[in-house]
């Protein structure tokens, strides 16, 4: 029996999507033999939790949680609003408070890799605890926080184990990293660490081709997040009445989900159209809307329910943040729209991998732009739902599944 240690600051009772692609893997790698230990956090600082989530770790799952320290209580004290820390973006305005504008300028300019990096000294005391215990066949560290891969890189020096870092999102390239101007003399230490890593890694696993590409030389192998078809066996499609158009997930920046809502708003209204609403999922610190349709915003939900919502519905919206070089951009929730089998209207690059998958899985239609191609698909699907024409995607998606694509991991692992 091979024995994995998975290192990974984001782990149930965390929510979301950052936690989603070694859940799911860890039944599979359980049923396949290994024996896996998990070091994570205690009380990390998570922008959501999902206790429903602890009770998908499969029993055999050893699970170690360190002290992790936060700022999360710091940031409430000094930001008016009292809200967590902010996610997917180091943007400011002048509106902010000095002391929160100060904080975003040390995190830019002299923290690297992350913020989360103040965890390792805690992960690292108990790897290296239980390195003096076991003998591991893989040590496997989950990015971002790419600091995590940092822990890999010493337990690899010092042990002469194999490792695999896995990049669910790029590092140097992320996109707040992108927009925001960084100290050239930082940036080039980040890069520097981001070149260690990868060419040292016995395997780099990266969600996507683009992302592979962008990530300096090393070993990459590309291993898509997938889905569970498990989790949608007992989901059934309901028609409420209404035609219900979905954003589902955290908005970060480079998504403009209020421009999409005026557009829509702005045909409706020329059509005469009175059953359509735009129902938000799991978003925090929404602005405050008035349009002519109506708006629903429906607070996080635990992982099954956020299933059911994008089959309970009658268009998925998914948007591929707008930076320089995103055609690699691929999140869960893609595979888990196509799952879903709800037609899905993705905004993003032509190019892209996403457009890529959804057009191989017939899932749904692809812009780059609000244009009238896009009313078009969206009146299509309104008036065939008037008139009760089944509009699930029947297409077979088996081959995006985490059942099909986890065999490629189990080989590696096997080595």
């Amino acid at each position: 029996m091979k024995r994995l240690l998975l290192i990974a600051y984001y782990f149930p009772p965390c929510g979301g999507a950052a936690v989603q692609r070694w859940l799911r893997l860890l039944p599979i790698l359980v049923k396949a033999g290994f024996d896996v230990t998990v070091i994570t956090t205690q009380d990390g600082d998570y922008i959501l939790q999902d206790e429903s989530l602890l009770q998908k770790i499969p029993d055999e799952v050893h699970v170690f949680r360190t002290f992790t320290p936060t700022i999360n209580k710091f940031w409430k004290m000094i930001s008016s609003n009292k809200a967590s820390l902010p996610y997917g973006s180091l943007s400011t305005n002048k509106s902010m408070s000095l002391p929160k504008r100060l904080l975003y300028w040390l995190r830019l300019n002299l923290i690297i890799p992350d913020l989360r990096v103040i965890w390792n000294p805690f992960a690292k005391k108990k790897a290296i605890q239980l390195f003096n215990e076991n003998n591991y066949d893989w040590v496997i560290t989950s990015g971002p926080p790419h600091s995590t891969h940092l822990i890999g890189l010493y337990l690899k020096n010092r042990y002469h184990v194999k490792w695999l870092a896995d990049f669910r999102d790029p590092w140097t390239e992320i996109i707040y990293l992108k927009i925001e101007k960084q100290n050239r003399l930082i940036k080039s230490l980040n890069k520097r660490l981001e070149e260690k890593v990868v060419r040292n890694a016995d395997i780099n696993l990266v969600v996507s081709k683009s992302i592979a590409q962008q990530l300096p030389d090393g070993n990459k192998v590309v291993f898509y997040n997938g889905f569970d078809f498990d989790q949608f066996q007992s989901i059934k499609y309901n028609n409420s009445g209404k035609f219900r158009i979905k954003y589902i997930g955290q908005i970060t920046e480079g998504q403009d989900i209020y421009s999409l809502i005026e557009f829509i708003a702005k045909h409706t209204q020329e059509n005469d159209i009175n059953d359509i609403e735009f129902i938000i999922v799991g978003t925090k610190n929404l602005k405050p809307m008035s349009y002519t349709i109506p708006i629903k915003h429906i607070d996080y939900q635990p992982h099954d329910k956020a299933l059911a919502e994008m089959v309970n519905c009658e268009i998925l919206i998914l948007m591929i943040n707008k930076y320089p070089n995103n055609q690699g951009m691929l999140t869960t929730r893609l595979f888990e729209y196509i799952a879903a089998r709800t037609p899905v209207l993705c905004f993003g690059p032509l190019d892209g991998e996403a457009a890529s998958i959804i057009n191989d899985s017939n899932a749904g239609f692809v812009s780059e732009n609000l244009n009238e191609d896009v009313w078009n698909y969206i009146y299509k699907g309104y008036t065939n739902w008037k008139k009760n024409v089944n509009q699930r995607n029947i297409h077979d998606v088996s081959k995006w599944s985490v059942q099909k694509q986890s065999g490629s991991l189990i080989d590696i692992l096997n080595q």
